[in-house]
């Protein structure tokens, strides 16, 4: 992926982040029914977000010849070891991937929980991103 490939999908998932904070910040989101929507369409801004995270965290892997990781969560841990990423934001990244197969059939309150605890790691991530398509993007001279 180049930098102006990344620039579009950040653009979108910087989208989606900010969305679910504002969602996150809906303070009858749990107990309104009315509100159900919203919270479903936030739980699926996650999934879709997490994704594309791990998925853009692969290819940089795969790129820069980086250790195989064991597992979607695993794929932070090694950008991190490569200061790609900070190693502060691995565990939230890691609760997040750990759990990204159940988030979908989780109670809303689970899933709440979980989503709030990790958004801003996935902020920090999306902003490593952002710093290391930078880096590359001055060091080719794009």
């Amino acid at each position: 992926m180049n930098a102006d490939e990344f620039k579009v999908l950040h653009d979108n998932l910087e989208e989606h982040i900010n969305e679910i904070k504002m969602t996150l910040k809906i303070k009858d989101l749990l107990e309104n029914p009315k509100q159900t929507k919203k919270f479903e369409r936030m739980r699926y801004l996650y999934y879709s977000t997490v994704k594309a995270l791990v998925d853009l965290g692969h290819s940089i892997i795969l790129e820069n010849d980086l250790r195989d990781p064991l597992n979607g969560a695993d794929i932070f841990i090694s950008l991190a070891e490569k200061d790609i990423m900070m190693s502060s934001v691995v565990p939230g990244l890691k609760k997040a991937v750990l759990t990204l197969p159940q988030i979908n059939s989780m109670k809303h309150a689970q899933a709440f929980e979980i989503i709030a605890e990790t958004i801003d790691d996935i902020y920090k991530c999306l902003d490593s991103f952002v710093v290391y398509f930078g880096l590359q993007g001055e060091n080719t001279g794009k």
